[in-house]
Formats: C-alpha cells, structure tokens, sequence
C-alpha cells in the first residue's frame, strides 16, 4: 500500500484526497510558519492514515554543507566535531537529516545536513501518532527534489530540480561534486529571480546538433511544477530555450518520486526521533484551545468559530516565536563565549589573522543577529551565515562594523539578506582590521 504523501513547502500546505491536490497557504504574518504546521497537525490527526510521508521545508530549516568522514548517519552524529558545530545532532525535538557522503575535490567527502531551526517536525509526527497512524519519513524538498532525477548517463553530471509554485520557489544542484539549495516565500521579486538564475546557471539558448546533449553537458534541469510554469517563472523562455529542460513534472509526479526513498535513508528527518513521545506542551496547549473552541462555538456561528481559533493559535505561535529568540540570543552568546575559550594564549600558534577576527568578530555581531555559520579559508576567504532575531536589526550599520574588524563583504553578491527569511549571508575576504 503506498503511503500518504503530504507537502509543507515555505507558508503552503498541500494533501491529495478525491478531489485531487488541495493547497491552502498562510498569508505573511507573524508566526505564520508555526500555523502551517498546527493546520498540518491538524489535518494529518482528523483523516488517519496506515503510513504517511511528508516533503517538510517550512521557514525554519537549514541546509549546510559539512566535511565528513564517509561514515553512517549514527556514526555522524557521534562525531565531536560535529557535536559542537551542529548541537542538533543532540537535540531530541528538532528534525535532522544528512545526504549520503560524497568525496570532494581534495580527496575529503562532504555532506549536505538538514536541520531544522525551530521544533515542528515532532509535533506532527506526534499528531499522526495519537490520531492512529504511522509518520516512517520526512524529507527536505532538497532530498525529495533528487529523487526526482532518475540515474543514468547523466548520474555524474551537476544536475538542478527547479521546484515552482506560486508561493515558493526553490532550486537544489546535485551531482558532480555540487551540493546545494536555495528556496524563496512568498512571489520572487525580479532580483530574486536573478539571483536564482545565478545559481541555476547559464540558460541562453546556444545551437548545437543535439541541443539535449548539450543540456546535459552544462547541467540539466528538472522542474516540478504546481500550475503552468510560464505563469510562475519570469525566466522560463529562456529555460526551454536554453535546452536544459530534461523533464517537467506535475505534484503526482512529485508525490511518486518521493514514495520510492526508502525510509532507511540517512536524511530521513523523523529519525532524530528514535523514541516515542508523548504530547508535549505544544499539542497540550493546541488541545486545550480545541477544547475551548468547541465550547465557543455552541455559542457563536461557525464562522465566529473560525475566526477564534486562528486569534488563539496566532497568541500561541507568537508566544513560542518570542520564546525562540531569546533562545536564540542565549545561543548565540554561548557560541562567542565557546570561541573566546578556544583561543590559544597567543595569536602565533593560528594562522595569520585568526585570532583578530575572532575577537573583533565577537564584538561586531550585534544583539539581533544570530550566528549560524562561520568559515575562515586558509587564504582569508571567509562565509559568513546569520540569522536575524531582533526587530532592530541596522544592516548597514552591521556591515560596517564587520568591515572594521575586517570582515568586509564583496561587493558582487558578498552581502545577501533576505528579509522575508531573515537571513544573511557574508562572503569576503577577511583583511586587517580598520583602525
């Protein structure tokens, strides 16, 4: 019997049912990620099913590259380096997964980690749970969007899966060595769109005896798509010209895709969660507002009754969200602390600079910002990833101040933020500091 499949993409849920594919997508406010999810909870506890599969990429994941032995996930995750780097690997309420190891250009390997920022994931598999069913996996639209590419000549090739709805849009690059995914909420402006097509990749049309052959030897695309492509990506002319386009599949499609995984894969999501739950304090607190609205409604029309229950679970999702971001500021000044501690005595047993940056950085990386990710080539170059947890976030105010203590970004494409996702990503090289 095939399993359910049900996708959470950005602000956008989607089940299939007799009637086809239903969609039902959160407007831009405030909580609208931790929404999506109670609504998912919501749906999956009222209409059990035996095995149910979800494609899960809300607002709040993460996908990082990380150098890696070639090892299984559980020997991953006993990894110290990767106990300190990525804390999710101990967490027991937040989703994580990795891709399968992959050796790099200098004889390494490397993986791609998923993980989630906030918790979500075990509340819906607690939903399928109590409701009688069963939630064996959870996929990244990055790993659902590779099981789309059927093996073949084209295996060893960097290949791309373009995932196109009206309200998020994502691409992920595969193959080759590459390993990458970038998604956008909501309608992608045109700078959004160039920047996508940056990593897409070259998409003008060059004549060739066989334009497929010469597709696939710049990288081919694969586009799921739900609804007409045209009407959703500005680019999507040159695209089809370009002669990339291998295949276009609708959400059936998808859905098929995703069935075949197999559950033992390692970026299975729901695998952080090897024990059972119970109802933790999110489902206790949904449940207590479920009982109170059926309480209202035997006094107030259905559509009153509606209009309580999304007031009460935005109180909830904004109390959780401001609850986040003070666990998000704690973090982040335990990572500061954790980096001063691991700075020798003297700066002459690091590599030139190292030992600067640290200090300056720590003093440059105001209250609203939490640092995600930190990378300090051997030849200067550095990335840089945070997230913004503060309403007063300056970003200008914040690049120069990371300019000073040497941090200075390029200036094509050195400084991306995304202030619909609130993140920010910083690539430069880093120099002395200003004085």
């Amino acid at each position: 019997m095939k399993p359910r499949i049900a996708i959470l993409l950005g602000r956008t849920i989607w089940i299939r049912n007799v009637k086809g594919w239903q969609r039902k997508t959160f407007g831009d406010c405030e909580g609208v990620s931790r929404l999506s999810i109670v609504r998912l909870g919501e749906i999956l506890s009222a209409d059990p099913a035996e095995r149910t599969v979800i494609v899960f990429e809300p607002e709040g994941i993460a996908h990082q590259t990380v150098e890696t032995p070639r090892v299984s996930r559980a020997e991953f995750a006993t990894l110290e380096r990767v106990r300190k780097e990525h804390p999710v690997v101990l967490s027991e309420n937040l989703g994580w997964g990795i891709e399968y190891p992959e050796p790099g250009s200098s004889g390494t390997y490397w993986t791609l980690i998923h993980s989630e920022m906030t918790p979500g994931l075990a509340h819906l598999r607690d939903a399928c749970n109590c409701a009688g069913g069963h939630l064996p996996a959870a996929w990244s639209a990055y790993t659902a969007a590779v099981a789309c590419a059927t093996p073949g000549s084209a295996a060893l090739k960097t290949r791309s899966v373009l995932l196109l709805t009206p309200d998020f849009t994502a691409i992920a690059t595969f193959g080759g060595g590459k390993r990458s995914f970038k998604g956008l909420l909501g309608s992608a402006s045109e700078r959004d769109w160039k920047a996508l097509s940056v990593l897409i990749g070259d998409s003008e049309a060059r004549p060739s005896p066989t334009m497929v052959e010469t597709g696939l030897k710049r990288g081919s695309i694969i586009v799921v798509a739900d609804g007409e492509p045209e009407q959703i990506c500005p680019i999507w002319k040159d695209l089809r010209a370009s002669g990339r386009i291998e295949a276009i599949m609708n959400l059936d499609e998808f859905a098929t895709s995703v069935a075949q995984i197999p559950w033992n894969h390692p970026a299975n999501l729901v695998e952080a969660f090897p024990r059972p739950r119970n109802l933790d304090r999110f489902l206790a607190a949904a449940a207590i507002a479920g009982v109170s609205a059926t309480v209202a409604l035997g006094a107030i029309s259905f559509g009153n009754g509606e209009q309580l229950r999304a007031g009460d679970a935005a109180d909830h999702a904004q109390a959780a969200n401001l609850e986040l971001h003070l666990k998000q500021l704690n973090a982040n000044q335990r990572e500061m602390d954790r980096l001063r501690a691991e700075i020798p005595d003297g700066s002459g047993s690091l590599p030139v600079g190292r030992y600067e940056a640290l200090i300056g950085l720590a003093a440059a990386i105001p209250d609203a910002l939490t640092l995600t990710s930190l990378t300090i080539r051997r030849e200067g170059e550095f990335e840089l990833e945070a997230r913004v947890v503060g309403a007063d976030f300056d970003p200008e105010g914040t690049r120069q101040s990371l300019l000073r203590c040497g941090f200075g970004a390029d200036t094509d494409r050195g400084w991306v933020y995304d202030v619909s996702s609130g993140r920010l990503l910083v690539r430069g090289k880093y120099s002395e500091p200003l004085p």
